[in-house]
């Protein structure tokens, strides 16, 4: 099994002006990653901000990071989600899609035991047949913990880990607590300040979003270390430094997306909304990045242009994936056809008056008005013989 492994780009989601999904801009952004010599792409990523797209668009995200990266690059997708039901879908999605394999975090919003946060884990790699990386994002999501990746190694398809903590400790027990059950066990980090560090030490690569905009330093690391340049990795580590500082000083990932906007790539507006100060404080970071992001390619790799033109005429080439596809079918046994899985409950107000009478026979969750009423008559009887 050929473990992806060295620089995978944490790929930033280019949207147009609708907030949907670009995917002539994201065929354009696979070109400038696989002609920068990356190791993998990480769609559906933690700082591709997937949180606001629905299932369908992250499937057809990775269908067009698939279909563009033609078997150049490694695609490893993110199959983070809320439930268990969602990140299997997802990773049986990648699965026929050909990916080499998928990123798993631990669930998010509700905040869950330990216990929980490993059985969440375990639940998708025992049902799901292609390699998984763990991922530890403690920011945005449950702790994936040193004991959890140890306690999960074992499995045959959990075949690395991504440490976004920034926590050195935490690379270091990783790196020696799951030495011990599988020596080829891939400790990787997702933050970019310590990649040259955690090689250092044993780790096997970086996920990170500096990967995507800057990927000449974060490859430049990577092949140095791997080629024994020690001075040189060294050189390019501290180098960025300042540039990740900068990026990190307004709204994430904002200041990763000016950034990446500025090496050709049309990023589409911000999908927050964001108050006059905060638009006037990214303009003046980007000007910043600009300037800073030119002089470090003219000093450490002149010739190469701040922004990428590529030879290919890019248009697109599938079908937007249409709201509201599966609303009312039962996609797991145990769920209740709330359909808010992909975010698809379709809204009874949006009907015309034609249409008002069926709307009242049944409700979002798919029952008969006479089957809601049937049930909340029984509630009532006994509650009341508890009376």
């Amino acid at each position: 099994m050929n473990i992806p492994e060295g620089t995978i780009v944490a790929m930033l989601t280019p949207f147009d002006d609708r907030g949907k999904v670009n995917e002539a801009e994201v065929r354009k952004l696979v070109n400038f990653l696989i002609d920068k010599g990356v190791d993998g792409i990480f769609p559906v990523a933690s700082c591709g901000e997937y949180t606001h797209t629905d299932m369908g668009e992250r499937k057809f995200l990775i269908d067009i990071v698939m279909d563009q990266a033609a078997g150049k690059v490694d695609v490893i997708p993110g199959t983070g989600a809320t439930c268990y039901h969602q990140s299997i879908e997802l990773a049986e999605h990648a699965r026929e899609a050909g990916c080499a394999a998928v990123v798993l975090h631990g669930p998010y919003f509700f905040q869950n035991s330990q216990e929980v946060v490993e059985g969440h884990l375990r639940k998708v790699a025992e049902s799901v047949d292609i390699p998984i990386f763990l991922y530890n994002i403690p920011f945005f999501a449950n702790e994936v913990t040193p004991t959890m990746v140890e306690n999960l190694c074992n499995m045959k398809n959990i075949v690395g880990v991504k440490d976004s903590s920034g926590n050195m400790v935490n690379v270091m027990n990783l790196i020696e607590m799951t030495k011990k059950v599988d020596p080829e066990f891939k400790v990787l980090v997702g933050a970019e300040e310590i990649m040259l560090p955690a090689l250092m030490m044993g780790g096997r690569g970086c996920m990170t979003a500096t990967a995507g905009v800057f990927p000449e330093f974060m490859t430049g690391i990577w092949k140095s270390y791997e080629s024994g340049n020690y001075q040189l990795a060294l050189n390019l580590q501290f180098a960025i430094l300042p540039l990740i500082r900068e990026m990190k000083t307004v709204n994430f990932p904002q200041g990763f997306k000016e950034a990446m906007s500025l090496r050709g790539i049309d990023m589409g507006k911000p999908m927050m909304n964001y108050p006059p100060g905060t638009l006037a404080k990214i303009a003046d970071l980007k000007e910043r990045l600009k300037i800073e992001m030119t002089s470090l390619l003219y000093e450490y790799f002149p010739g190469i242009p701040l922004n990428y033109r590529g030879d290919e005429d890019i248009s697109n080439k599938y079908n937007y994936p249409e709201a509201c596809i599966n609303a009312g079918e039962k996609k797991f046994e145990d769920c209740t056809q709330c359909g808010m899985c992909d975010g698809t409950v379709e809204s009874t107000l949006e009907k015309d008056s034609s249409s008002t009478n069926d709307v009242s026979k049944k409700s979002q969750a798919g029952l008969s008005k006479e089957e809601i009423e049937s049930i909340v008559n029984e509630t009532v009887k006994r509650i009341k013989g508890n009376m």
